[in-house]
């Protein structure tokens, strides 16, 4: 129920669960407030509890390192 929820959102480009919590990862431009995951989740039925926002960087680069004794 709750990734039906999330999926009904704008702008959600994954969805990640663990127990009772999800993390949305939005596209660059997406715009996300507390009262869309409230309206979100109380229209299936489920109770909000909590948001939390923070923004991460996307990584630049990632680098593989191969160190000659262990691959």
């Amino acid at each position: 129920m709750a990734r039906a929820a999330m999926d009904s959102l704008d702008g959600v480009d994954r969805m990640m669960m663990s127990g009772t919590r999800a993390t949305l990862v939005l596209k660059k431009s997406a715009k996300l407030t507390a009262a869309d995951v409230k309206e979100a989740l109380e229209s299936k039925g489920l109770k909000f509890e909590s948001f939390e926002k923070h923004k991460v960087d996307r990584a630049a680069a990632a680098y593989v390192a191969k160190t000659p004794k262990f691959t």
